[in-house]
């Protein structure tokens, strides 16, 4: 059986990269190092487990637009990695539930951590759920695990399971690796839920249609890359013999693949080129996008001179309009700020884009 399920994992492994192009996945600022077999595996198995819930998905991202823009500018007052703007979207969904063991608030503190960070726990007024005090709180918490931890993974882990247990760990296995400690299940899993959080939300163009699962468009969320096998991998139940006879060829795999030239380093834009969109009314999902090149443009070994118009299937994703190419995740269209995809009212007014080579 458990030949079996390493085979499938080995089939479907992993969700970032439809190309040979090396895809680097970071939280914080520090790289995760996904060319270790068990990491991609485990990120993947979250990914998924996420994605049993897709259909709360874009009631979720909704709520980040609410609470992010309260809480990253508090995050930088503090000198905090942006990436913890995910964290209370792990620990709580942004709601003020009250946990089994009594963490309450958008950033889930237990009452003595509360009072230690200076907010007031009284039954008649619990500043766990003013969201602006909590979020100072939190942020003053997470420089005290920095500075104990001296790394940011470890002091998102140790919000999780404590500083003391993480030290402990730390100093028992001879790591500072988080990603090599072995932790209890609940720590063991909480950096990759918010990794897995952080790639949904970055970078839904992954998931949609004929890349993955298109998590924020409820008509066509049960679309997946892992419907159908490839030849040669065994299903439980089904027998290899089966699985020859069958010829199947489509399944639509996604490999992880890391660029050692690259590793350990965030990557970056190495060209932006200017573009401009073809005009478009009438736009609906999965149909062609029209851009119209303004530089020439080099990628994957093609040169394509200015000028020229470049085509690619178009979806919407959370209210913006991410476009395949054709060059794998190399390049990626972008609004004139920078950011990915392009709102809808761009395309319907023709605005210029960029399209950023990583």
């Amino acid at each position: 059986m458990r030949t079996i399920i390493y085979i499938l994992f080995v089939g479907c492994l992993c969700i970032f990269a439809l190309t040979g192009t090396a895809q680097q996945v970071s939280f914080c600022g520090e790289m995760v190092p996904m060319e270790r077999d068990f990491v991609s595996y485990k990120l993947m198995d979250v990914i998924k487990g996420h994605l049993k819930y897709r259909n709360f998905l874009p009631v979720l991202k909704a709520k980040t637009d609410i609470y992010f823009p309260v809480i990253i500018p508090i995050l930088q007052q503090y000198n905090i990695p942006e990436d913890f703007k995910y964290l209370p979207v792990v620990e709580s969904g942004f709601t003020n539930a009250t946990s089994a063991v009594g963490a309450q608030g958008v950033w889930q503190f237990m009452p003595a951590t509360a009072a230690a960070m200076g907010l007031e726990v009284r039954y008649d007024n619990d500043e766990r759920n003013h969201l602006l005090k909590s979020t100072h709180a939190a942020c003053r918490y997470l420089r005290q695990l920095y500075g104990q931890l001296h790394s940011w993974t470890l002091a998102a882990a140790a919000y999780n399971a404590g500083a003391g247990n993480i030290s402990r760990n730390v100093k028992r296995q001879g790591s500072i690796d988080y990603y090599q400690l072995a932790l209890n299940n609940e720590t063991a899993q909480y950096i990759y839920k918010i990794i897995a959080i952080k790639q949904l939300f970055e970078s839904p163009e992954i998931y949609i249609p004929g890349f993955g699962y298109n998590v924020f468009n409820k008509a066509n969320a049960n679309v997946s890359v892992f419907s159908k096998p490839a030849s040669g991998i065994v299903q439980p139940g089904e027998s290899s013999k089966a699985i020859a006879s069958s010829g199947s060829r489509d399944f639509k795999s996604i490999r992880i693949t890391v660029d050692t030239r690259t590793r350990g380093k965030t990557p970056v834009v190495t060209a932006a080129f200017s573009a401009r969109l073809q005009s478009d009314n009438t736009f609906e999902d999965g149909q062609l996008v029209s851009i119209l090149l303004l530089d020439d443009l080099q990628a994957n070994g093609v040169y394509i001179r200015k000028n020229t118009k470049l085509s690619g299937r178009g979806w919407i994703v959370s209210d913006r309009i991410y476009v395949d190419l054709g060059f794998g995740n190399t390049i990626t269209l972008c609004d004139a700020g920078g950011r990915k995809g392009v709102p809808p009212a761009s395309l319907k007014s023709g605005e210029d884009v960029r399209l950023l080579k990583i």
